[in-house]
């Protein structure tokens, strides 16, 4: 019930609406409500997502904890986590106390998630990015935000014509032809360990978004990051591959 839920101050805003801060009281828990604007016909979609969300239970995956669907504004309740997106966290954290090993264990979190998802065969993030991870305490990340997340039948979904992407961080085959597969995610995992090793930047500096396929496609990729191991960025290269049967597997990186 919608009457279950105490809302306290906005987090953010999410594709269909806003997400806050609440409390469920019979639990006294804190937790993330993200609602649906009222106006928004995605209904639908608002709940493929709850429904993608309930088939998913791994440590690091956002987990969620019910929905009010009864009558609009509709919620979808997950867990809160206490320090926010993992970009903002990186941007803003002292970089002494989260140093290379601490990096290195974010990474490596994301990865089990990613490699959960791979094993269950047709699913697809399609927006992994700093911004859509989540920071707990002790360093604890979490992969959130499903909003564009698809169950595929098959090995690849394609998006419908006129579908927006974060360009920086999609897969050129999923730009060229709207295909995303479990590679294309593995191609913003690449993209997202940069962001981990340069404390949040932007990809791509100083690359105007309309030239980054063209340079992509002429074999252009990212310079290591300054202090990054070559072990890392060899992973990261490797995410990269033009082809995405190239690209390494989450299980492997995992191992990696």
């Amino acid at each position: 019930e919608r009457t279950d839920i105490t809302m306290k101050h906005k987090l953010g805003g999410g594709q269909y609406g806003e997400v806050y801060e609440g409390v469920w009281k019979k639990y006294s828990l804190t937790v993330a409500v993200k609602t649906l604007k009222e106006d928004t016909m995605e209904v639908e979609e608002f709940l493929k997502e709850a429904a993608v969300m309930k088939e998913i239970k791994h440590p690091n995956l956002v987990q969620l904890l019910g929905v009010c669907t009864r009558e609009p504004p509709f919620y979808i309740i997950t867990e809160f986590m206490t320090y926010g997106n993992l970009l903002d966290y990186l941007r803003e954290c002292n970089r002494q106390e989260v140093n290379a090993v601490v990096l290195l264990y974010m990474a490596t979190q994301i990865s089990s998630a990613m490699e959960y998802l791979e094993k269950k065969k047709n699913f697809i993030h399609r927006d992994l990015a700093a911004r859509n991870c989540l920071v707990g305490e002790n360093h604890l990340v979490k992969v959130a935000d499903f909003g564009l997340s698809r169950l595929m039948t098959g090995d690849t979904y394609t998006a419908h014509a006129g579908a927006k992407f974060p360009i920086k961080w999609t897969a050129p085959e999923s730009l060229a032809y709207n295909k995303f597969s479990i590679k294309s995610d593995v191609w913003a995992f690449g993209v997202l360990l940069w962001e981990i090793a340069t404390y949040g930047m932007s990809p791509y500096p100083g690359i105007d978004l309309s030239q980054v396929y063209e340079l992509l496609e002429k074999d252009y990729r990212m310079e290591r990051p300054e202090g990054c191991p070559e072990k890392v960025y060899e992973l990261m290269r490797a995410c990269w591959q033009w082809n995405p049967s190239d690209r390494p597997s989450f299980a492997e990186i995992h191992q990696a």
